[in-house]
């Protein structure tokens, strides 16, 4: 029995005191702008990547699991964070993602970018997986909520590297698609939406997998009119 409480009574819990944000205090909202360098100097046909990679080589540098602090050891060939502790290793995996290719009279459609990164480019209709969904369902999913169109996927378009994110390298999924429902509109993170024919799309194209898939759509439709 505890000697404070002899007849061992709860006394009245504490009151936790709760804090709350006044109305009238500002929140500083990241002013951090995303820009495109200039594309390097080589042909179409000869596209190269930027090396954005360093930026993304921010790890961990204490445990997530019990908070100790992270070192550097050789994993898999690799040098890797690993805790000295519960022996957690932080793989710096890329992140997967999947878009589909929508076209309508020899056009491909694409999104004009709301939100940074890249606010204000051009890409393709595209998001990352949630962790309950197939590349597939991430693809309906992210054209449901971009453009307001229900899409039916009819075939795997490729799969891309885009290490040039500077939120991540992602693994980009894409797929062909067919609008079976819905009025095009945008939403999400969408500010416009457009078809573009091969000579209309803008300069601005936020991503280089997009580019590099932009591209190969009009190879395709050029070859099926050769046929």
């Amino acid at each position: 029995m505890n000697k404070k409480n002899p007849k061992g009574k709860l006394g009245k819990p504490k009151i936790r005191r709760i804090w709350r944000r006044n109305p009238v205090t500002k929140i500083k909202e990241s002013g951090k702008i995303y820009k495109r360098k200039k594309w390097l100097n080589c042909s179409d046909d000869e596209e190269k990547e930027l090396d954005l990679t360093k930026d993304l080589e921010k790890t961990y540098r204490y445990c997530p699991r019990c908070g100790a602090e992270m070192v550097e050891k050789d994993v898999d060939h690799k040098k890797r964070k690993v805790c000295p502790v519960c022996k957690f290793i932080f793989y710096h995996n890329p992140v997967p993602a999947a878009g589909v290719v929508i076209e309508k009279e020899g056009k491909i459609l694409l999104v004009k970018r709301k939100y940074e990164p890249y606010k204000a480019d051009w890409c393709l209709p595209a998001g990352f997986m949630e962790y309950d969904e197939s590349p597939e369902q991430c693809a309906i999913r992210e054209t449901k909520e971009e453009l307001n169109l229900k899409v039916k996927l009819t075939g795997l378009f490729g799969v891309y590297s885009g290490k040039d994110d500077p939120r991540t390298h992602a693994v980009l999924v894409m797929y062909w698609a067919e609008v079976i429902g819905g009025k095009p509109k945008p939403g999400d993170d969408a500010e416009e939406i457009r078809y573009f024919g091969k000579n209309e799309v803008p300069d601005n194209i936020a991503f280089l997998a997009h580019r590099q898939i932009i591209k190969e759509f009009f190879e395709i439709k050029l070859a099926e009119s050769n046929e």
